[in-house]
């Protein structure tokens, strides 16, 4: 089944870009700034931004809102409306291929939009939409391409795709910029391991442990640190 999704997504995707335009740049650049400022308010969901363009125009954008819904691409739509239709959409994460009670697949929607071609930066790490989101845009016509700031795209959902591999949010030593689900300067009362992990069921996808504070200190002794300033 894996070999055959894989087959259909390279069929229907266009030859790898070797050389991406400004334009291209320059939309998806848009994307990430929107997905950035979505940081530290989105969970359990990643912050996902979408930029919707007709005629070399911007016609709607969005990031996810804040307790995860409804996703970027979902407030793009919305406003573009019917102007939707035969746009081209820049995707900082791959649409998402799940039904949910809080909202439908946004693969789906793309679909029933009648967009016309989507730009992803990363795949989504979540097994239930990785490549699958994908699959389904090829599926119904619309042109894909791949890893457009594929590096900025990767640094923005560490944390989310480091809670779906290991249960844990992403630690980061340093300052609070405002881009994280919790900052933290004192020590938790239950053991630090512990807490980390209660943090990721609830999730969290990226901590802040104040520069010079006791916790930050214990953190990098338990080798518990991801990234610091």
């Amino acid at each position: 089944a894996a070999r055959s999704l894989y087959r259909h997504l390279a069929k229907g995707m266009q030859e790898p870009v070797v050389e991406w335009s400004l334009a291209d740049t320059a939309f998806m650049s848009r994307a990430l700034e929107l997905a950035r400022s979505g940081l530290g308010e989105t969970q359990p969901n990643p912050s996902v931004g979408c930029v919707l363009v007709r005629d070399d125009l911007m016609i709607g954008e969005g990031r996810t809102q804040r307790g995860g819904r409804p996703h970027g691409e979902a407030m793009a739509l919305a406003m573009a409306g019917p102007n939707a239709a035969g746009s081209h959409a820049y995707v900082t994460l791959e649409p998402c291929a799940h039904e949910s009670a809080r909202g439908p697949a946004c693969s789906t929607s793309l679909v029933s939009a009648g967009v016309s071609r989507v730009t992803i930066s990363v795949l989504d790490p979540d097994p239930r939409t990785r490549g699958i989101g994908m699959a389904r845009l090829v599926a119904a016509g619309i042109g894909v391409r791949l890893g457009l700031l594929a590096g900025e795209g990767q640094n923005q959902i560490a944390g989310f795709e480091k809670r779906l591999r290991t249960g844990l949010p992403w630690v980061h030593v340093g300052q609070d910029d405002g881009t994280f689900d919790r900052v933290l300067d004192a020590m938790p009362q239950m053991d630090l391991a512990a807490y980390l992990a209660e943090l990721g069921t609830k999730g969290a996808m990226r901590l802040c442990l104040l520069a010079g504070s006791p916790v930050a200190a214990k953190a990098v002794a338990l080798n518990l640190v991801d990234s610091a300033d």
